[in-house]
């Protein structure tokens, strides 16, 4: 379920240019061309400055699920199960979770008035997520490119398809009232 609370969410990521325009579904799933094995966007992942990102990343996603969870608390929302941000790369956001958590969450964004508030902070993360994620994508791509091409024209061109089919990328915070997780293509899961 697409929520309009999510709508600073969108607008930001609108904003930031992950919109509908920057991305190319006709590329994906091209005949003939090889997915990004799971390994390679693994050894991407694994080079010292993704791996330092991802630190970063984690140590963010923990810090803003426990300023969201002493926020909710105070304001007396309380979750009974998960709720799950899903922020997609052509902008859309999928608010997922039970109907009275997702109502709970729901009332609670409308009335924050921190600043930044955590719709913000929230969209400020998966876009921070969404930039690793591509690094990595673009790293296996050209790695996996590099191995599997017979010719150096064939590199690029086999580059490119790759690329093309991994332009979707979603970002999927969810909390819950003792924990939280971070995920995006090329993580694992950052858990707090």
């Amino acid at each position: 379920m697409v929520s309009s609370i999510n709508n600073p969410l969108l607008s930001y990521l609108s904003a930031q240019g992950f919109d509908s325009a920057a991305t190319n579904p006709k590329a994906a799933g091209k005949a003939g061309t090889p997915a990004l094995p799971q390994a390679a966007l693994d050894r991407a992942a694994g080079t010292v400055k993704s791996a330092a990102a991802a630190r970063s990343l984690e140590t963010a996603q923990k810090a803003l699920a426990t300023e969201l969870r002493a926020a909710m608390t105070k304001a007396g929302v309380k979750l009974a199960g998960t709720v799950e941000f899903a922020v997609k790369s052509d902008g859309s956001v999928e608010f997922k979770g039970s109907e009275a958590d997702r109502a709970a969450a729901a009332a609670f964004l409308k009335g924050d008035t921190s600043q930044p508030n955590f719709a913000t902070r929230i969209a400020h993360q998966a876009r921070d997520a969404m930039k690793l994620s591509t690094t990595i994508q673009q790293n296996a791509a050209i790695s996996q490119a590099a191995k599997l091409s017979k010719t150096s024209g064939g590199v690029m061109s086999l580059y490119t398809s790759l690329m093309q089919q991994s332009v979707t990328t979603s970002v999927v915070f969810s909390v819950s009232a003792n924990s939280s997780s971070l995920t995006y293509p090329g993580s694992l899961a950052a858990k707090a």
